[in-house]
């Protein structure tokens, strides 16, 4: 997550103008922010619950998904797994913590 809050202009390359939370995780509505937040945004936000590591972590998943090929999680699965835990803040807790094990490196790669 680091690398990508420190490291802003590799998203507008990768992403260009696609680079809103709304259009990079397909969510017409982010409960607490606006989906036209951009990804820096998102990754440097500082909601201490659930849906803040959410989005910090599910952002910094979905940039190391479309980078790195042994990822744990593909661009897809990042994007559902995002989406699915929206609808609370227990379970936006819960999938942040697996995002951030990912991110981490402290899951076993994709074959």
């Amino acid at each position: 997550m680091t690398y990508w809050r420190n490291h802003p202009a590799i998203i507008w390359g990768i992403l260009g103008w696609w680079g809103t939370l709304g259009s990079a995780f397909g969510a017409t509505s982010v409960p607490g922010f606006s989906p036209g937040l951009s990804l820096p945004q998102a990754l440097s936000n500082t909601r201490t619950d659930g849906l803040g590591a959410l989005y910090r972590e599910g952002t910094a998943s979905f940039l190391n998904s479309m980078v790195n090929t042994k990822f744990p999680y593909t661009t897809n699965q990042v994007r559902e797994r995002f989406v699915a835990s929206l609808s609370s803040n227990k379970a936006a807790q819960a999938q942040a913590q697996l995002f951030k094990m990912a991110n981490e490196g402290r899951m076993k790669p994709r074959p």
